[in-house]
């Protein structure tokens, strides 16, 4: 990874979730912000262009499919790696998510280091200009 801080948006509606995914990543180095809804993670991420993005997908008002949807419509996130960290363990919904770009699935309850590896792994592989397959758990 390159020497500036990499910038990672999570989304949940979860706000203890969000406390504890910003303070392990913080702990790595990681420049992190977070939002509770796809609303406000959409306008965070247009507005701050983030390297990577944890995304939820069981949310209020838009779920992390649509927020997804919307994200590679815009020039500025199509490419943003997105890892969607999440209770659904249906394959079905697995290969959804991979299908519509994600780069990485994640199912709750999670091991934080996988978190961490994933974020790395996804950011270096968006760095090296070659995106890596999807994992699936």
């Amino acid at each position: 990874m390159s020497k500036t801080k990499k910038k990672i948006l999570a989304v949940d509606d979860e706000n203890d979730l969000l406390l504890i995914i910003k303070t392990a990543l913080f702990s790595e180095g990681f420049d992190v912000s977070t939002a509770s809804n796809g609303l406000d993670a959409l306008a965070m991420a247009e507005d701050s262009k983030p390297d990577l993005v944890i995304l939820d997908m069981m949310m209020p008002e838009m779920n992390g499919f649509e927020v997804l949807s919307q994200m590679r419509l815009m020039p500025a996130l199509e490419s943003v790696p997105v890892i969607m960290l999440t209770g659904v363990s249906e394959r079905g919904t697995i290969r959804e998510a991979i299908d519509a770009g994600i780069n990485y699935y994640i199912v709750k309850p999670f091991d934080f280091h996988d978190l961490i590896a994933k974020v790395k792994l996804a950011i270096a592989d968006a760095e090296s200009g070659g995106m890596a397959g999807p994992s699936i758990p």
